[in-house]
C-alpha cells in the first residue's frame, strides 16, 4: 500500500489519504475526509470555517497563489558556492557570522570575507567588518582584548612570533618594577590600605628608596602602557595580515583546506593560558636568579 503524495491528509484525523482509501470531500469547501471520519461527525470537520476567510478551499487557493518563501539559510550556507570550512558553521544557530559583509567581498585580492570567516572561526561578526574597514580606509582600529591581554591575545590568535616578542617586553616591564616593589614590601607596603597611606609611606621613606628603582619602575610602567596601546591599535591590522597570508598559503599548498583552517585559524585557549602564566609568574621566577 503506497502513499499517494499528491493526496492531502484527512482534515479530521490528519492521517495521509491513500489511493485505496474511501475518501469523502465536503460539498461546501472540498475538505477531504476518510468516509468513516466524515460519517462519525455527520458533517464536515471544518464546518465552523464555512463562509469565512478561513474556509478550506479559500485557504488552499491562497497558499497555492502565494510565492514560496525563500528558505532560511544559515550564514554558513550562503547563496554562493561551497567554501572549505563552511561545515564549521552548519550546526550553529542562524546568525550573521559575517557582520553584514557580503560573502564574496574581497578583503584582499583572492581572499573573500567568507574565507576569512572560515579561518577566524570565533567572533567573526567583529573581525570580518574590521578587516573590511581596514581594506577600505586603511586605518587602524581599537581592540580592548588586545589592550588588556596583549601577549595572551596574540598567542591565542596564533600569531606566535609577535606574541612571544610582546611577551618578552611585558616581562621586562614587570621586572623593571621589582626593585621598587621589594623596597616597598620591606617598608610595610602590605599594611597600606589607602592611596593616601601609600603616598605618605613613599614620602616618609624617600631616603630609603634608591632613585634607580624609582626610575626603573617609571620606565617599566611607560613600557607596559606603550605595549598595550600599540597592540590594541595595530592588533586588528596585524591579525588581518596574518589571516590573509595564512589563507593564501593554505590555498596554494594544502590538501585539506578546511582542516588546515581549523589547525592554523580559530582561537587557542591553551596558548592564551600559557601567555597569561608566563607574563604573571616568569618575572618572579627570573627575579630569584638575579
Amino acid at each position: 500500500m503506497s502513499q499517494n503524495k499528491t493526496q492531502p491528509s484527512c482534515v479530521l484525523c490528519n492521517a495521509y489519504l491513500f489511493e485505496e482509501d474511501d475518501v469523502v470531500y465536503c460539498p461546501v469547501c472540498g475538505a477531504p475526509h476518510h468516509r468513516e471520519c466524515y460519517n462519525s461527525m455527520g458533517r464536515c470537520a471544518l464546518e465552523a470555517t464555512h463562509g469565512t476567510e478561513n474556509q478550506y478551499d479559500l485557504l488552499k487557493k491562497k497558499t497555492e497563489a502565494a510565492p514560496k518563501a525563500a528558505p532560511v539559510i544559515n550564514n554558513a550556507q550562503t547563496a554562493d558556492s561551497y567554501t572549505p570550512g563552511d561545515e564549521i558553521f552548519e550546526n550553529l544557530p542562524p546568525m550573521d557570522f559575517l557582520g553584514g559583509v557580503p560573502a564574496d567581498f574581497e578583503i584582499e585580492k583572492d581572499v573573500t570575507a567568507k574565507e576569512a570567516r572560515n579561518f577566524v572561526i570565533s567572533n567573526t561578526h567583529r573581525y570580518i567588518p574590521k578587516f573590511t574597514e581596514i581594506s577600505k580606509k586603511n586605518k587602524s582600529s581599537w581592540n580592548f582584548m588586545a589592550f588588556f591581554f596583549p601577549c595572551e591575545w596574540l598567542l591565542s590568535r596564533k600569531m606566535y612570533k609577535k606574541g612571544i616578542i610582546i611577551g618578552i617586553f611585558v616581562i621586562i616591564s614587570t621586572l623593571a618594577a621589582l626593585p621598587l616593589n621589594n623596597t616597598l614590601l620591606n617598608l610595610g607596603f602590605l599594611d597600606v590600605k589607602t592611596y593616601n597611606e601609600m603616598s605618605q609611606l613613599i614620602i616618609n621613606n624617600l631616603a630609603s628608596i634608591h632613585w634607580a628603582s624609582l626610575l626603573l619602575a617609571l620606565l617599566g610602567s611607560i613600557l607596559s602602557l606603550v605595549l598595550r596601546l600599540v597592540v590594541a591599535m595595530l592588533g586588528d591590522f596585524w591579525y588581518r595580515s596574518h589571516v590573509i597570508e595564512k589563507i593564501k598559503e593554505i590555498k596554494e599548498t594544502s590538501d585539506d583546506i578546511a582542516e588546515d583552517y581549523r589547525r592554523h585559524g580559530g582561537v587557542s585557549f591553551f596558548m592564551f593560558l600559557i601567555g597569561l602564566l608566563a607574563t604573571q609568574y616568569l618575572p618572579s621566577i627570573i627575579a630569584l636568579f638575579l
